[in-house]
């Protein structure tokens, strides 16, 4: 994508665009640099239209609406909503719960086909895994928790992604580590040395690890 800025109606007033699009990026959680490369711009770029010294073109502000899905008006006039929608997409929300009960499972139950499943979900091995019978065993059984505080956090922070595969990824770590965050604090284990290991899972009959390392057997 080219990063020249295309010529704006003066009509449309960008001195409110950069504090805007810093709220975007702060909403995103990403660093600047990070945003700048979802969007196929230099960070030096992206600097320079924060600051107001360049203004955005086109191929810049779709790439922002294709990506983040941010809405064009509220950036460039402040009108409406970061995001141009009221409604909830109930099928998000739904995930959440699940994310949080699965979270749930492993961090406060200790339930190791929940420790499993999010090993599977980091490393990128989660789809070949959805076959084994006892993985769909436990999810027909778990129950989604009801949290709305944290389901209503999560969905906030995570409606701007479009991609299904990140955004559950991101939404099952931040919801383990909200559980993470919860347990009591071991003092003697932040002065021990502790080695990183892999992980072993166990799916009925098959086995797989799960980790730095991760392959499968």
């Amino acid at each position: 994508m080219t990063e020249p800025a295309s010529p704006q109606p003066t009509r449309l007033g960008l001195e409110g665009f950069p504090a805007r699009l810093t709220q975007l990026i702060a909403q995103t959680a990403l660093s600047q640099a990070e945003f700048a490369r979802q969007i196929s711009i230099s960070p030096g770029f992206l600097s320079d239209v924060l600051k107001g010294r360049k203004k955005p073109g086109t191929d810049f502000l779709y790439a922002i609406r294709t990506v983040f899905g941010a809405s064009i008006d509220w950036l460039l006039t402040g009108e409406g909503t970061m995001f141009g929608r009221n409604d909830i997409d109930l099928d998000l929300l739904r995930n959440i719960e699940l994310y949080i009960a699965v979270a749930r499972s492993a961090v406060v139950d200790g339930d190791p086909t929940a420790k499993a499943l999010l090993l599977l979900c980091q490393a990128g091995h989660l789809q070949e895994a959805l076959a084994d019978p006892a993985l769909n065993d436990f999810l027909e059984r778990i129950a989604p928790h009801s949290d709305l505080n944290l389901a209503a956090e999560l969905y906030n922070s995570h409606l701007w992604y479009h991609d299904p595969t990140f955004r559950r990824r991101n939404l099952l770590a931040a919801a383990q580590a909200h559980f993470e965050a919860q347990k009591p604090h071991d003092k003697r284990a932040a002065f021990a040395d502790t080695a990183n290991s892999t992980v072993q899972i166990n799916f009925g009959g098959s086995q797989r690890n799960a980790g730095r390392d991760y392959h499968e057997k």
